[in-house]
């Protein structure tokens, strides 16, 4: 790997990162070729409010169905979900790419802060996320 790339690498294991555009096909190929992870993509450029966007993750990230659909119980969700040792689980890393409008940042701030807290907690690579802005 060279330089460039373990930087990245170093950067994106078991963390939430804000990603550019050009940033993006970096970080997926080290998700891919070297987490060996699944990338599950959560859309929320069509959500108008913060309970169609955890409505949304809840549906494409498969939370258990006590979820309640608040900041408090996505902070517990994920804390789960990266507390997971994947390798004695035998279980694979998961990356999750948000993309999001720049509209639209003000109103999913909390959540995405409710990930970056959840995430600081990580143990492991169990769970990767990059959060995107689009204009």
């Amino acid at each position: 790997m060279n330089d460039r790339l373990n930087v990245v690498w170093a950067d994106v294991a078991g963390k939430m990162n804000d990603v550019s555009r050009d940033q993006l096909p970096a970080y997926l190929t080290l998700c891919v070729d070297d987490l060996g992870s699944d990338i599950v993509v959560v859309d929320l450029r069509p959500v108008s409010g913060q309970p169609e966007a955890m409505s949304l993750m809840a549906q494409r990230l498969a939370f258990p169905d006590y979820f309640g659909g608040n900041l408090d119980a996505l902070f517990d969700v994920v804390s789960e979900r990266v507390a997971v040792d994947v390798a004695s689980q035998n279980s694979t890393p998961q990356t999750w790419l948000f993309k999001s409008s720049a509209a639209q940042s003000k109103m999913l701030f909390p959540i995405a802060d409710t990930l970056r807290d959840a995430m600081s907690e990580s143990a492991g690579v169990a769970v990767s996320v990059l959060w995107m802005t689009l204009s």
